[in-house]
């Protein structure tokens, strides 16, 4: 113990020579209380560790009381954070503890946990305050470095407290930020383990540059830009099992890259009842898996983007400027207004039409199904509700199926390159189609198109090209019933090519009896008669009756 009290002489002469009487006491009781603790902790201070291993590798924040002249709880924890990462502790809070601070200095290598315990943002913090940061002290190495961990912790950002928000005014304001140098090829490693953000104006945990992070087990609420946040690359992002709730205001997570360093996202499991956002940085690849948005949007800016979206339950969905974007085994849910026009997918293009060639804008459905959100009760509202729409680019469905009540079930609106396969439409219109001058449609394909009960205008034509080269429109490998043989907009066929090879079931001569078709369609009976014709093609257009002649086969 002498030995100890020695140790301590320079940094008492040391106060006494600034004359900081208040400070030197607190300080000489918080180091006598360190050096007395003969292995920093004792096991019976720490909770919620697995084994006493593990116990003696944490120290607890009471071992750092508060001083007279802290202004709240950050200094205090400044100090415990400082002396982890001097002596390679973490750093506990027992459950229950409430601290209120401003912004705390962490680092690579500090682990801080504190499940049941609440670290509140101060009143009127400026609008860079970052509650944790490493901004101050970014990783900067070759290699990657030791894991910055948060663990049980809840951040509540005391939104109401910081003055106006909603309009972005506070839009930097975080609970955790995680950035390191882009000096160094090396990444700041972090993981957000059972962590829960609350009431920030802005982010709860924000992912910036060369930055390695993992949310995992978490959740948000009332989070103004997102509970999950990152505008910096490069990055590895990785969430899974992470819960939005719906809250009063905010998003989930909003992902918009702002450099040009390539970044790799990966979500699993995740359910947000407030949107989401994936905007990556060129050459960037998003996996998406078990996805659930529950009546909001989901927005995905795909531009030169590898973004794949698996076995989700999607709310609205907007594509933008999409280049590799693959949506597989999702639901889709619209949810019609009474205000404006809706669609449950619009995939489009926006602001970069000369970039790259029409055919290089591509967007994949692959095994989905689009509802409403009132499917067992349709409610008439007035207003449109389309299953797809589409403007610009290329835009594929396979095997997907459209639910009762839209009006459109897939709306081609400029759209160059259309193929629908093994579609089954149930809306009321299935396909229509309008070219437009700007945004020309130069292929529709429809193959193994099949058509519900409650369609009633298999395909509708609302505009042609007045100039070559001319829309042209496959139906391919299609057996339909007379009564969905038909279309709508005739006389607006104009000079669109139709390629047609559907057989049309027909319950008697079509030369006798109206029967809609396309040239080049084949009527067959579904009953034939022996000795008695029971296939004729079509050697004109009609949405009503076509013209019939008896097939040479």
């Amino acid at each position: 113990m002498k030995l100890k009290m020695i140790a301590l002489v320079p940094y008492i002469l040391m106060l006494l020579m600034y004359g900081k009487l208040p400070d030197m006491a607190q300080t000489l009781k918080a180091d006598i209380a360190l050096l007395n603790s003969n292995k920093d902790v004792t096991v019976t201070e720490i909770s919620n560790s697995g084994n006493t291993e593990s116990a003696k590798k944490e120290i607890s924040i009471d071992s750092f009381p508060k001083w007279e002249t802290d202004k709240d709880d950050t200094e205090r924890i400044q100090r415990a954070v400082d002396y982890c990462l001097a002596n390679g502790k973490d750093l506990f809070f027992p459950s229950g503890g409430s601290y209120v601070l401003r912004s705390v200095d962490v680092d690579a290598g500090l682990r801080l946990v504190g499940y049941g315990a609440t670290f509140t943002l101060a009143d009127n913090q400026p609008k860079f305050t970052r509650m944790f940061t490493t901004e101050n002290r970014a990783w900067k190495s070759a290699k990657a470095s030791d894991y910055l961990i948060f663990e049980g912790m809840t951040f509540d950002g005391n939104c109401w407290n910081q003055g106006p928000f909603l309009n972005y005014e506070m839009e930097q304001q975080f609970g955790i930020m995680y950035m390191g140098s882009t000096d160094g090829t090396g990444m700041l490693r972090g993981k957000v383990i059972s962590c829960r953000f609350q009431n920030w104006a802005a982010d709860g945990v924000h992912i910036y540059t060369n930055a390695d992070v993992e949310v995992t087990g978490s959740s948000s609420i009332n989070c103004f830009r997102g509970g999950i946040v990152a505008s910096g690359s490069p990055s590895n992002i990785r969430v899974t099992d992470f819960v939005a709730e719906k809250g009063e205001f905010g998003k989930a997570m909003d992902f918009e890259i702002d450099t040009a360093a390539k970044m790799n996202l990966t979500v699993d499991s995740v359910r947000a009842y407030r949107g989401v956002d994936i905007e990556l940085s060129e050459g960037s690849t998003a996996k998406v898996e078990g996805l659930t948005v529950v009546d909001s949007l989901t927005t995905v800016y795909g531009f030169k983007d590898e973004i794949t979206i698996n076995n989700s339950s999607l709310g609205h969905l907007e594509v933008i400027n999409a280049t590799n974007t693959t949506i597989n085994n999702s639901t889709i849910t619209a949810t019609p207004s009474t205000t404006e026009d809706v669609d449950g997918a619009y995939v489009w293009v926006v602001d970069s039409f000369d970039a790259l060639p029409k055919e290089d804008y591509y967007t994949v459905f692959n095994n989905c199904t689009f509802v409403r959100s009132d499917k067992d009760n349709l409610v008439e509202t007035g207003k449109e509700i389309n299953a797809v729409k589409g403007y610009f680019g290329k835009i594929a469905l396979n095997d997907c199926t459209i639910g009762k009540g839209f009006t459109k079930g897939y709306y081609g609106f400029g759209v160059a390159y259309s193929y629908l396969t093994n579609v089954f439409f149930d809306s009321d219109t299935a396909v229509a189609m309008q070219p437009l001058s700007w945004a020309r449609t130069y292929q529709v394909v429809l193959d193994n198109v099949q058509y519900g009960e409650n369609n009633s205008v298999p395909y509708l034509f609302l505009d042609y090209m007045e100039t070559a080269p001319y829309t042209i429109v496959a139906f391919k490998n299609m057996t339909v019933d007379s009564t969905k043989a038909g279309y709508a907009g005739a006389e607006a066929i104009g000079t669109t090519k139709i390629e047609s090879s559907r057989i049309i079931s027909v319950v008697a001569d079509p030369t006798t009896t109206s029967v809609p078709g396309f040239i080049g369609d084949t009527a067959r009976l579904a009953t034939p008669v022996e000795g008695q014709a029971y296939e004729w093609v079509a050697t004109t257009s009609d949405p009503i009756a076509a013209t019939w002649e008896v097939s040479k086969q």
